[in-house]
């Protein structure tokens, strides 16, 4: 089962914060090739990583999969939802609903659950 959410992210390339769509675990199958691993970006010069904060871990972006060079747009999600269906992946609404109930206090957004 994999967590698919939003994370803010500084982009340095374009000088400007972007929402990423993110999966945690790292995906098996056909996933694999429609994800990048990146390093997590401070989103202010002013909070620095500390001894007394775990120190993020890198984390996986979600790939536009009609074009792979970019990151997948909150507004293109419905490629997601069509990559997924295309190759097997269901939505697993249930536990999607029970996370989003529970409220727990997640660093991203959560915008569903996957098997």
């Amino acid at each position: 089962m994999y967590q698919v959410s939003l994370k803010p992210y500084y982009d340095n390339t374009c000088q400007g914060y972007r929402q990423l769509i993110t999966i945690n675990p790292k995906p098996k199958g056909a996933f694999l090739s429609i994800i990048k691993q990146l390093a997590p970006s401070r989103l202010s010069p002013f909070k620095k990583f500390s001894d007394c904060d775990p120190y993020p871990q890198c984390f996986y972006a979600v790939l536009n999969p009609q074009n792979k060079c970019d990151f997948l747009r909150v507004e293109d999600i419905s490629l997601l939802f069509c990559f997924l269906t295309e190759n097997g992946y269901s939505i697993n609404t249930q536990i999607t609903k029970i996370m989003m109930k529970a409220q727990t206090p997640l660093q991203e957004t959560l915008l569903f659950y996957i098997n």
